[in-house]
């Protein structure tokens, strides 16, 4: 796995205002929110084949205080 998320820091540094967390439930019972990196300007996800650099990404994203939409 590639460690390395300062090569996703566009996601989070503020260069590209661009990208935000968007938040959903997958179904009503599930409690915790899930998100997806989405890019608001061209109404598209980021697409990560690696499930853990994933959620390793969108907890820094978390962390580092990106938006969190509800919709698009």
């Amino acid at each position: 796995m590639n460690t390395n998320l300062e090569e996703f820091s566009y996601l989070w540094d503020g260069l590209d205002s661009d990208w935000a967390l968007l938040k959903f439930n997958a179904s009503p019972s599930e409690k915790e929110p899930r998100y997806l990196i989405v890019n608001t300007k061209t109404k598209q996800g980021l697409l990560v084949d690696d499930d853990l650099l994933y959620q390793y990404l969108k907890e820094t994203m978390l962390k580092k205080g990106v938006r969190i939409l509800s919709n698009l």
